[in-house]
């Protein structure tokens, strides 16, 4: 009889152990289903960030080729100095910029 009620005991041991089990499981599968969720969420956001950045790439490309491509202009005022009238460049084309 000793040895039925330790047996007893064992398997009452192992009920209590896989409730626990089951639980945990249960919990995880929740938590699986949460990270899925949010791993999704941020795919999608990488996706639009890649494709902002791609259209914002392409306007940089845009405005720079745009600056190469227009010609530069200087500006020329009449200014009175001393009572004589003299030209002032503005805007000088290549100012600043080292010769090639």
């Amino acid at each position: 009889m000793h040895a039925t009620s330790e047996t007893s005991d064992q398997l009452f041991g192992f009920t209590e152990v896989l409730e626990v089990v089951k639980i945990e499981r249960d919990c995880l599968r929740g938590e699986v289903i949460r990270l899925t969720d949010e791993l999704e969420r941020m795919l999608f956001r990488a996706e639009r960030a890649e494709t902002r950045l791609h259209e914002v790439t392409l306007a940089m490309v845009d405005i720079s080729r745009q600056a190469i491509l227009s010609p530069q202009r200087s500006t020329v005022t009449e200014v009175i100095m001393d009572g004589r009238s003299l030209l002032r460049l503005g805007n000088p084309v290549g100012f600043g910029k080292s010769s090639i």
